[in-house]
């Protein structure tokens, strides 16, 4: 089945500024032309969608990941992440409040969504579904539904695409089972406090839900996997950003240290992205394990959203240029993306016997124009070509 090119989906949200910020008297510096575009220091970024402070977890739901669910149970896979500073509202769109229907974020609609479309389609189609749920902290995988699993490598399928070994692998059967897992990952995940926000999560998180099909009466499988990524804070993506964010974070110590690994893992990316944008044949994804696990997604076999979270406060306008101007580069990226079908046996005797049937007709045109190249070396056409 041939693959079908679209470019990464970029969404722009913008939120309110915070107390700590009034109080500072830090001034909103952010304007908006357009509903696809952003005004910052007098330059415009253009996004597929940019939302203002006053927007809700549904609006953003509804353009940014609910096309997707219908992509997944169609075969095809599917990435949202959100990238942005420390604070910026990146937890709030992915997570929001979990168990509150107006607050709730990406994870927890996308879920109840997904089993909502299974339980309306057709009632031939047999379901699998399983989650897991891990970190990259300090550059190491991180089991969160096994805390004895504090190391996992990337590896490769026959296929050659990225996964983590080892991974804990949990079959769920309802949305209440998948929010379960999620309530226990968090517990598990690494937090540490920070002057910027007390419950600022030091690593990158990346909750995978994997969703096999297979209709019993014709046997025909599809599958299609949805990585939810939440990123930890991307102002240490810039070096010259980095003492900026340690005056800020009052970072000291093994604060410090993770703060330099999650630079390296997000310059990582920012190169993939760049590798990408300007058509490099070379792509640094083996550099770090986010890019490693992020492979499908960049460039790739993934139909991918990124949400780009922006602080709109003038004492973060420096990471807030930086964050816009990521996002537009990605934007530019284009997947190759395609429906991953398992055949039947049916299916491939069907299709050995058409390839089987051209070959055998491309074989007698061959035999015809050798026998006729044969009569022109033996001078009986040689008349013919005087005429």
């Amino acid at each position: 089945m041939a693959a079908d090119e679209c470019n990464i989906k970029v969404i722009c949200r913008v939120r309110p500024l915070n107390d700590s910020e009034e109080k500072a008297g830090s001034k909103f510096v952010l304007k908006f032309p357009t509903d696809d575009s952003i005004n910052l220091a007098g330059k415009v970024y253009a996004f597929d969608k940019v939302f203002k402070s006053n927007v809700t977890q549904d609006q953003v739901y509804q353009t940014t990941a609910k096309p997707i669910v219908k992509d997944v149970l169609s075969g095809y896979n599917g990435t949202i992440f959100a990238y942005g500073q420390t604070s910026s509202g990146k937890t709030h769109t992915m997570e929001g409040v979990l168990g509150n229907a107006t607050l709730q974020g990406i994870i927890p609609r996308i879920v109840g969504d997904i089993f909502s479309y299974i339980y309306q389609m057709d009632e031939n189609l047999e379901f699998h579904i399983k989650v897991s749920y891990f970190e990259i902290y300090m550059d190491k995988i991180r089991d969160l539904l096994d805390v004895t699993k504090t190391n996992l490598s990337v590896h490769e399928d026959k296929n050659r695409v990225p996964y983590v070994k080892g991974a804990t692998e949990r079959f769920v059967s309802s949305p209440e089972e998948v929010m379960e897992v999620i309530d226990e990952g968090k517990a598990n995940r690494h937090v540490a406090v920070t002057n910027m926000n007390e419950h600022s999560s030091r690593s990158h998180s990346v909750f995978l839900i994997n969703v096999k099909q297979e209709n019993i009466e014709t046997q025909k499988k599809l599958s299609g996997k949805l990585y939810l990524v939440d990123l930890a804070g991307s102002e240490k993506v810039c070096i010259y950003l980095f003492i900026i964010h340690v005056s800020k974070t009052g970072a000291e110590g093994a604060v410090l240290d993770e703060a330099k690994n999650i630079n390296k893992s997000l310059s990582a990316l920012g190169n993939v992205i760049a590798a990408l944008a300007d058509g490099s044949n070379y792509v640094p994804y083996r550099d770090s394990k986010l890019t490693r696990i992020l492979q499908e997604s960049l460039g790739g076999n993934a139909r991918t959203t990124m949400v780009i979270c922006c602080s709109p406060a003038s004492f973060n306008e420096p990471e807030t240029k930086s964050t816009l101007m990521f996002g537009q580069r990605a934007k530019t990226i284009k997947n190759s993306v395609m429906v991953n079908e398992e055949l039947t046996a049916e299916e491939w005797k069907r299709r050995y016997e058409k390839e089987k049937e051209k070959n055998a007709r491309l074989t007698g045109v061959i035999e015809m124009l050798e026998n006729e190249l044969a009569k022109w070396r033996a001078g009986q056409n040689f008349f013919f070509w005087f005429i």
